[in-house]
Order: C-alpha cells, then structure tokens, then sequence
C-alpha cells in the first residue's frame, strides 16, 4: 500500500479523493453528510490565517483510494490541537488501511508540533460503531456524546408563530434582529466576541479546548468563504436591555445540493439565561429562512446529550434523533 498527499488544487486527484471519502462515511449510516464537492474545494484552496489542512490518501494495490485521512490545523486558537477525518472505504476494511492512516497521523502531528488529536465516531442509536474499536485501539478515550437530530422542512408557519407567541412574554426587553449572510457593521465586533464564548460556555465533557479567538476580520472571512462556496446563512441575534449581545443562532443551507441543511451554533449568554431565548432566536430564525426558503430540506443539528436545555428546544421544534456521534481525543 502507498500513502500520498491529495492537493487539493489538482482537480481529479481531489474528486478522487472526495468520493472516497464520500464512499466511506455514508457506509450504513442513512443520515451521514459531508461538505458538497465544490463547497470543499472552495474550503481547502482558499488562503486563511484561521486553519491549514492536510489532505491524505492510502492507495491499494492495483492503485485505487482505499482510505482517506483529513486534518484540520487552526493556527489562531488550540494549536496544540489537530482535528482528524480518517476513514476506510467499505470492502477494504480490516486489511491494514486504516492502521497505515494512523500512523501516518502520527507522524503529522509530531511534524506538525500537535499534541492533542481529535477526531469523531458516529455510532447507530442504541448500537456501535467499529470507529469505537479503532479509537479506543489506537489509545483514544471518548470526551463526550453528542446527539444528531434532523427535522424536516419547511415546517409549518402556524406552529412557528404559535412557539414565538407562548415564550414572547419571557424576554420582552430584548430584541431579536435577523440577518442574511453578512452581519451588519454595527454588531459585528459583539457577533465576534460572542462566537468566541462557545467552547468556554457549552458542555464539552472531557474535552481538552480552548476559547477560539474571534474577531471582526474572523467573521468576515468566514463570510467571504461562504460566499464563494455558494452557500446561504441566516443569523439570528438577541439584544438585551443594555445594548450587550445576549445569544445568537445560526442556520445554513448549500448552494450545491438542494437536500441538507445546517443549524449551526446557538447560544444564549450566561447572564441571560431564564427567558426562553434560545427557542425564541430558533422559531425567529426558522421563520426568516422560510421567508425567501420553502424548499423541502433536512436540517441537520448535534448537540451534547448532557446539554437539556437546547434538548429541549430541539424538541418543541420537532428534531428527532438519528445517530450518536462520539468526540474522542488522545494527547499524545
């Protein structure tokens, strides 16, 4: 078996690339989702400061990808830290591919100067995953169990608007404002410093990470890459009495593949918990997507299973769990 490191400039060697790793993650899962092709084109020859990534296959003898390895780098924040993607397309399993992809890792961390490796298990409900084996094998320990949670859209706008009326009278003095894709000159530094807050202030378990560090420039690039990927965002943001930004949500939808959509962060600062203001900046949310958006989409969200209370927002919306997906780490 040969390894190799995949440019990502090289078309056919990425498309290569890319459908191995397609190949490999839906494997026996109905709900698995991954970065459209193009959308991760886009993400891996853009220049950023944010984060360097490496791209690696194993090939088998008659020269076809039989595994993939993907590492994230961020360069601002956790740089003892090196997220991993590595998987085995299915008929070459338990052959040796998966090993070789290990201790290439390996490698790459100590070249790299990463010390903590990260990387994520996704496991049927109820049931487990061979990923679960090979972590633990390789001296991996699981930090914490999220849940996947999918619901179907568009939901209906009455439901919607009847979930906004029951928890108005619980943040009366704060105000939602929505945006589409750009956040509005005025609240991005507070947008920026409120993204920062996330590791710091939702569950991670026995994780080892530090508070990302975010910016106004941090948010604009991100933006910038969105947009050159195609892909929609709607924003939710919630402004206490005070003027301070008290929580956010965020919501995404590609502009490549017309079947998922992401909810992404939502957070609602410590000080302002007690006002039902995470459903409320999700029913908003969802409410402005269906505006401009009445396409049927699946909209994916994972969240910590010990995280009850957006649970429980998860579930006045009607999300329904599909898999378990396991954060394990090891420091080497």
């Amino acid at each position: 078996m040969i390894t190799e490191r995949i440019d990502p400039t090289d078309s056919a060697a990425f498309d290569e690339w890319h459908g191995a790793l397609v190949e490999a993650s839906a494997a026996g899962r109905e709900f698995a989702i991954w970065w459209p092709l193009e959308e991760m084109r886009v993400a891996l020859t853009r220049r950023t400061p944010y984060f360097e990534r490496e791209l690696w296959a194993v090939r088998d003898e008659a020269g076809a990808i039989a595994g993939v390895l993907y590492l994230d780098l961020p360069q601002k924040d956790n740089t003892s830290l090196v997220s991993v993607e590595l998987a085995v397309v299915p008929g070459r399993r338990r052959q040796g591919y998966g090993t070789a992809l290990a201790e290439l890792l390996d490698e790459r961390a100590a070249v790299r100067g990463r010390t903590i490796v990260h990387t994520m298990v996704h496991c049927p409900l109820g049931g487990e995953a061979p990923g679960q084996a090979f972590a633990r094998a390789r001296g991996m320990t699981m930090g914490i169990s999220d849940m996947h949670r999918v619901l179907q859209l568009p939901l209906d706008q009455g439901f919607l608007e009847e979930l906004a009326a029951e928890v108005a009278g619980h943040h009366r003095d704060y105000r939602l404002v929505s945006w589409r894709d750009r956040c509005p000159d005025d609240l991005v530094d507070a947008y920026a410093a409120l993204e920062g807050t996330f590791n710091d202030e939702a569950p991670m378990g026995e994780l080892e990470m530090e508070a990302e560090v975010y910016d106004a420039a941090r948010i604009r690039s991100r933006e910038d890459q969105a947009r050159a990927q195609g892909r929609r965002s709607w924003v939710t943001v919630a402004i206490a009495p005070d003027g301070t930004l008290a929580g956010q949500t965020e919501l995404h939808v590609s502009g490549n593949e017309k079947v998922n959509a992401f909810q992404s962060g939502t957070l609602v600062a410590r000080a302002h918990r007690g006002h039902r203001l995470g459903l409320a900046l999700k029913v908003r949310n969802h409410l402005e997507l269906q505006r401009t958006n009445t396409e049927q989409l699946v909209m994916h969200t994972w969240n910590a299973e010990e995280n009850t209370a957006m649970n429980a927002v998860n579930a006045a919306l009607g999300y329904r769990a599909v898999e378990r997906t396991e954060e394990w780490q090891r420091k080497i």
